[in-house]
């Protein structure tokens, strides 16, 4: 039995800032649902019941976006080909570095975006790719095709960077999830209709999950 506590968080630059990665909205959404599982292994209990979260929301197609290291690109090419789940790889604009024996090399991350169909799949994927989000690699889960990213000039520790910038278009009923630093839950963005308000979004958890804190409120005081 999961127990989890539950955060709605304002929207804005800097909450979308203070995630990480640079993401944007494009559309109109004013609140958002931070979830985080309680346990010893924090990773895998969030993990867990993130898994336990899809499956009961039971909407398919999911996409699964997430990147990796440039010299990790055919091994998750062949994961995917494997195991039969469809897939579209696409290079990112920005550029990275990592250095060698033979000094620094630069290149464009690879970014698979996998569409799962079934709660197997979906089982398989994140048990085999929830430790990028927690190496705080960038990861979503969208209920539609609406992602897309754009090339932009941001600050980071102080410099101006060209980076690759997660933008989730929100203007028809859809809902997102992106993955808390070190893995230590997710976000829920959602303009459908079951997440309009807290409680609606609490009475759609899954059977059994437990409530230990809802924002500043212990549950059981």
């Amino acid at each position: 039995m999961s127990q989890i506590w539950i955060a709605e968080e304002s929207i804005s630059t800097k909450f979308l800032d203070d995630l990480g990665h640079h993401m944007r909205l494009d559309g109109e959404l004013e609140t958002a649902y931070f979830v985080s599982a309680d346990g010893e292994d924090y990773i895998e209990e969030n993990k867990n019941f993130l898994l336990e979260f899809l499956i009961h929301r039971n909407k398919y197609p999911l996409f699964v976006t997430f990147n990796v290291y440039d010299e990790q690109a055919h091994e998750y090419i062949t994961f995917l080909n494997q195991n039969n789940i469809e897939f579209i790889l696409k290079h990112l604009d920005e550029k990275k570095s990592y250095y060698d024996f033979s000094g620094r090399h630069l290149y464009h991350p690879p970014c698979f975006t996998a569409m799962i169909h079934d709660p197997a799949a979906l089982s398989l994927l994140l048990n085999e790719t929830y430790w990028l989000p927690s190496q705080n690699e960038f990861y979503s889960i969208s209920f539609s095709d609406n992602l897309t990213f754009e090339l932009g000039e941001v600050r980071e520790w102080g410099r101006k960077k060209k980076r690759s910038i997660p933008t989730f278009k929100m203007e028809e009923e859809t809902a997102f999830i992106t993955i808390y630093h070190d893995g230590a839950g997710f976000n829920l963005f959602s303009n459908e209709d079951k997440d309009s308000s807290l409680d609606r979004f609490i009475s759609n958890l899954p059977k059994g999950t437990v409530i230990t804190q809802i924002n500043d409120r212990l549950t059981d005081e």
